[in-house]
């Protein structure tokens, strides 16, 4: 009877034991269920960048590309244009014939005052003869003085009036030789602002020449920026690789614009960028304040940003538990692909893609991990 008790006895506890360890084995996954391999248990993927430390940082301008030396020509003369011999973005040399007017006019105004110091050569002839013989009829006493005085003074008359006509004949003549306009340097055509057919006033500005050699930069720049001359900065030509060329400001305008309060600055332009076509769209970057950077300063992408509309900050990545802790940032300038922050000290790993997704604690891996286990 005693053994038979205690083997009842011990039914209970074999079956409790029994049932806990099924139990048991039923919560731990098998090593190929889905549990096992479930990627939510995993660590979050996620991209990371490293905090580095920020420049002095650069404003950047658009303007053209220009020459050094444009002139404005003009016709010496008035006139109908009768030929216009460039066109718009052709190459000249000095002397080149650019645009003709009608000299017919000119031709008969260098006549009339050829005839007209012709005139005046023969009334000296006459008015001389006159003097000669007065000066003997007044020395012999046939004649009184005044009158020998009058003579002289119609000769001096004379003498003066052949002087004017002969000057103004040779005015003419050179204006014979104005009805052709002709460029005053080597350059470039930028624009012509007369046609056949069309009368033009001497002076009136009928084609802008842009001269050959040294290429500039012309940017406008606001209030807010007014560097030194000979300030150096960086330019970059728009279609090109992308690549940078060596400017310095040569020139910055005293006076703003009336209607949009810039100042134009011109920066002569080295390496690739000297040899921009003209009127070429230049990107210009300049250094913020005296070009020092502020050592409490580093960059970040600007992906790895967060606003939660309480702060703004950025995922801080422990290097020894992998997780990630909210670091709060104060912003103090935001780039096309940047943001300059101060709160990050270099070489903080931060998370670079995805901080809405993040909550603090969370354990993550960066792709370059996972890239190198592959």
């Amino acid at each position: 009877m005693t053994r038979r008790k205690a083997l009842l006895l011990s039914v209970p506890i074999i079956a409790v034991l029994a049932f806990g360890a099924v139990k048991l084995s039923q919560s731990q996954p098998a090593a190929g269920s889905p549990q096992a391999n479930d990627p939510r248990q995993e660590p979050i993927l996620v991209a990371v960048a490293a905090a580095r430390p920020a420049g002095a940082g650069e404003r950047a301008f658009t303007g053209v590309i220009a020459a050094r030396v444009q002139s404005n020509l003009g016709f010496r003369v008035t006139g109908k244009v009768i030929e216009r011999l460039v066109d718009v973005g052709q190459r000249v040399t000095a002397g080149q014939p650019l645009m003709r007017i009608d000299p017919k006019d000119l031709s008969l105004a260098l006549e009339a005052r050829r005839n007209a110091a012709e005139a005046a050569r023969a009334q000296l002839v006459q008015v001389e003869a006159d003097e000669v013989r007065y000066r003997k009829l007044s020395a012999d006493g046939w004649t009184p003085r005044q009158r020998y005085e009058q003579a002289k003074a119609a000769l001096d008359t004379a003498r003066a009036q052949l002087a004017a006509a002969e000057a103004q004949a040779e005015v003419a003549q050179n204006e014979t030789g104005y009805s052709t306009l002709t460029a005053d340097a080597d350059g470039t055509v930028m624009d012509t602002l007369a046609e056949p057919g069309q009368v033009v006033s001497a002076g009136q500005v009928v084609v802008r020449l842009a001269h050959a050699g040294a290429r500039e930069a012309v940017v406008n720049l606001p209030e807010t920026a007014r560097p030194a001359i000979g300030t150096a900065a960086q330019a970059g030509i728009y279609g090109m690789d992308g690549t940078r060329s060596p400017a310095r400001l040569r020139q910055l305008s005293d006076s703003a614009d009336a209607l949009s309060r810039t100042y134009e600055a011109r920066f002569v332009l080295d390496g690739t960028a000297a040899e921009a076509p003209l009127g070429a769209t230049v990107t210009l970057w300049l250094p913020r304040g005296g070009g020092q950077a502020d050592a409490a300063q580093t960059q970040i992408p600007l992906g790895a940003l967060l606003d939660d509309g309480r702060t703004t900050g950025a995922w801080v990545i422990d290097g020894s538990s992998q997780t990630v802790s909210l670091r709060a940032l104060r912003i103090v300038r935001l780039g096309q692909e940047s943001a300059t922050v101060t709160g990050l000290q270099p070489g903080e790993t931060i998370v670079a893609l995805g901080a809405h997704l993040l909550h603090a604690g969370d354990r993550v891996r960066s792709t370059q991990t996972q890239a190198a286990a592959k």
